[in-house]
């Protein structure tokens, strides 16, 4: 689900990963050291509590009023993101 609307041209996008239970995970886009396309654990390596992750999402629309915010809810962890996470 959108949960936050930003530049239809200009806007980064986030994912955010929560699971129930367990907590979530923020993902934002960027480019490895080769210049590929990938995702990186904007929020660590492991879960953070739901409130830590939309303080964090805060923080980023603070820098960039142009975001967009995606959360996806998965009991298992799995998401549909094609390009590598790093």
């Amino acid at each position: 689900m959108v949960v936050r609307h930003g530049d239809d041209t200009a806007g980064t996008v986030l994912i955010k990963l929560y699971q129930h239970g367990i907590g979530s995970t923020v993902f934002e886009r960027t480019v490895d050291l080769d210049g590929n396309r990938a995702w990186l654990r904007a929020t660590g390596p492991d879960p953070v509590p739901d409130f830590d992750a939309d303080a964090f999402i805060q923080k980023q629309v603070k820098f960039d009023p142009d975001l967009w915010v995606v959360e996806v809810e998965s009991r298992d962890g799995s998401h549909l993101l094609d390009d590598p996470i790093v």
